[in-house]
């Protein structure tokens, strides 16, 4: 049976001219959604994507909004964000009080909530929040920055993570963030991943001309 994986391109990573054609070329090829990375420049040391930008791109399409919260107080972040039905949102449990209430919180306004992991967080927080969780967003790299290279460990942290999912009573998706090209993606996808984050490393190296002729050869690569 063949294996479906659901692309999540990165918006961080066009152009800001660009941003309207990229969106126009992820409409035509069916991705799942639309990564959006919000930096804050205290958890990470960039500033990335706000309220505005959000709107903006959430005013021109109805794609999925994939929202990863990087920033400290991620409770308050989530609220300036005007979140549709059919949007998704993750945060870094570490950064707030309160992360079982934040997912709750999400829950109630997005249609998927999510925990994201960075290198070096405890996969304790996927236990103890298991039954909140759509999906968990794992990071392969350390967040902040595009064209990082994997961690060493990232794989095994796949596999224990999928161990963990494994015990909920519904469907939960590992997406990897960070360093997704083809080759990493299959041994990714060996550990247990079902949805990619995509960027300059892999989808977004070539303009929007170049985005459709890209991810048909990257879902080619997955599969083969």
């Amino acid at each position: 049976m063949k294996q479906e994986f659901n692309i999540y391109p990165s918006i961080m990573c066009s152009a800001p001219w660009d941003v309207k054609g990229y969106i126009d070329a992820f409409e035509r090829a069916g991705v799942a959604g639309v990564h959006f990375d919000v930096m804050d420049g205290h958890y990470v040391p960039n500033v990335m994507l706000g309220t505005d930008d959000f709107d903006a791109i959430a005013s021109i399409t109805e794609l999925s909004l994939d929202v990863h919260i990087m920033a400290e107080g991620a409770d308050a972040f989530v609220s300036f964000f005007k979140l549709r039905p059919h949007d998704r949102c993750c945060f870094h449990p570490e950064t707030c009080a309160q992360p079982y209430r934040l997912l709750e919180r999400i829950r109630r306004r997005a249609s998927a909530c999510g925990l994201a992991l960075s290198p070096g967080t405890p996969v304790g927080y996927v236990t103890e929040c298991l039954e909140l969780l759509d999906f968990v967003l794992v990071m392969a790299v350390s967040p902040g920055f595009a064209g990082q290279t994997m961690v060493a460990d990232h794989l095994n942290k796949v596999k224990r993570i999928r161990e963990l999912v494994r015990r909920a009573d519904h469907p939960i998706e590992i997406v990897i963030d960070g360093n997704t090209t083809v080759a990493n993606a299959r041994r990714m996808i060996e550990a247990g991943a079902n949805g990619f984050v995509v960027g300059t490393s892999s989808l977004m190296g070539e303009g929007p001309a170049g985005f459709a002729t890209l991810y048909e050869a990257y879902l080619t690569g997955l599969a083969s």
